[in-house]
């Protein structure tokens, strides 16, 4: 798909009870190359069976207001809400425009030649983002709508817009921002920085098709239904002097008859118009490319001085900490100059010591020699003691065994008695 066929305008439509209408509604809006996004108000004829019809042939979604209206009553005309729920609605879903349509109008491009979805993406070109109509309501001049038949073909008289339905800003740009449908009772879309095309595109309104219609909207189907809040703040007054019992169906001598070329020719710019018009708009985009991109410049210009106001702070902030630092090392230097010159004191007398030191390990070490050799000598002294002891032990386990052989012999035995008197006559000596 081309960028050109990604452009999108999506109609929402809320309806409830138009079987007669909605599928030439939705047709008409189909074949203008606009999608559409329907929304049921309880209808209780075929409706919504008409429009379920077109689900995925230009039909892209499709709810019921019951199911996604907090409240809802069949009893009541909420219209507040479901403006809201409008609102929502084009504010979630992807697309380029939306309109805010009703069931029983046909929304019309002022040039013949560009369909709605043409001449809305002209408007777009152009740098508007949202589109006014010129809203002319269409009155039966026979008492019924034959079966099956085009409302636009049987009634083609027009009366110009009451005063409360001339502002019809209805057709608007997605822009992102929040949008604003319900205060103004669906007269006109408010948004920020809203651009209104000015020339006025066509909606040609079918309110009521027929006497009977006529009696079952507005008495059966409206004025019952209408909120009381909502009557109490200027809403739905367009069937206030209507009367039970009166009719419907206008004299066509108090009417217009459409002729759509001759009605786009008093409302669609004109050929010199429009190249005036693209002009100025050419003009008014180059300055504000100019402006922007001045505007581009001045915001690198600032982003640039606030990066380098930052990188300032951030250098005088790593200056003072250099000072702090080199502070700390003058007073470490100091110190250490203090301390270099106590060791070198401490480096003298310390030689001394250690000259005294070199002496008395000299002496020492003589002493150790001189103790080594005497350990030596003593060390031979008691090996060769280890030798005669050796020796005398030697000598004296000889006679102990010469003992104890003697001991053993029989003259041993036999001069113990002598032994004993001996001994005896020994302790009178």
């Amino acid at each position: 798909m081309t960028e050109r066929d990604s452009f999108s305008v999506i109609a929402i439509i809320a309806a409830h009870n138009e079987a007669d209408i909605i599928d030439a509604v939705v047709q008409h809006l189909i074949r203008q190359g606009v999608l559409v996004y329907y929304m049921d108000d309880g209808s209780t004829d075929a409706t919504l069976e008409i429009v379920e019809q077109w689900r995925g042939r230009g039909v892209i979604g499709i709810e019921r207001l019951e199911q996604t209206i907090d409240g809802w009553s069949p009893h009541v005309f909420a219209w507040e809400r479901i403006l809201q729920r409008k609102a929502a609605v084009a504010s979630e879903m992807c697309g380029d425009w939306f309109i805010h349509h009703d069931a029983d109008e046909f929304a019309e491009s002022p040039w013949p030649n560009l369909t709605l979805k043409h001449a809305i993406r002209r408007v777009d070109e152009l740098g508007f983002n949202a589109i006014d109509s010129i809203r002319l309501d269409f009155w039966p001049v026979d008492p019924d709508l034959p079966a099956g038949a085009d409302v636009r073909d049987v009634y083609q008289f027009y009366a110009p817009p009451e005063a409360y339905n001339r502002l019809q800003v209805r057709c608007w740009k997605k822009t992102g921002m929040a949008i604003d449908l319900a205060s103004s009772g669906g007269h006109e879309i408010r948004f920020d920085d809203r651009r209104v095309f000015p020339r006025r595109f066509i909606v040609r309104h079918y309110p009521i098709r027929g006497q009977a219609h006529g009696e079952r909207k507005v008495f059966g189907e409206r004025l019952a239904r209408f909120a009381e809040t909502e009557k109490a703040r200027g809403w739905h007054v367009q069937y206030d002097q209507v009367v039970n019992g009166q009719s419907f169906v206008r004299d066509p001598t108090t009417l217009a008859r459409y002729d759509p070329d001759a009605f786009r020719l008093a409302v669609a710019t004109t050929a010199g118009d429009i190249e005036e018009l693209e002009r100025s708009v050419k003009e008014a985009h180059a300055l504000r490319e100019s402006s922007a991109a001045v505007g581009r410049q001045l915001a690198a210009a600032q982003s640039q001085v606030s990066r380098l106001n930052e990188q300032l702070e951030v250098t005088q902030g790593a200056v003072a900490a250099r000072d702090v630092a080199i502070t700390r090392l003058e007073f470490d230097v100091s110190r250490l100059n203090a301390q270099l010159e106590a060791t070198q004191g401490s480096v003298a007398a310390g030689k001394v010591v250690i000259t005294r030191l070199e002496s008395d390990l000299a002496a020492a070490k003589s002493s150790l020699t001189a103790a080594l050799s005497e350990n030596s000598q003593l060390r031979a002294c008691i090996e060769e003691a280890r030798g005669r002891e050796g020796q005398m032990r030697g000598t004296i386990a000889d006679l102990m065994r010469q003992l104890i052989d003697i001991r053993q012999s029989l003259s041993w035995r036999w001069t113990a008695p002598a032994r004993r008197l001996i001994g005896f006559l020994g302790q009178f000596r």
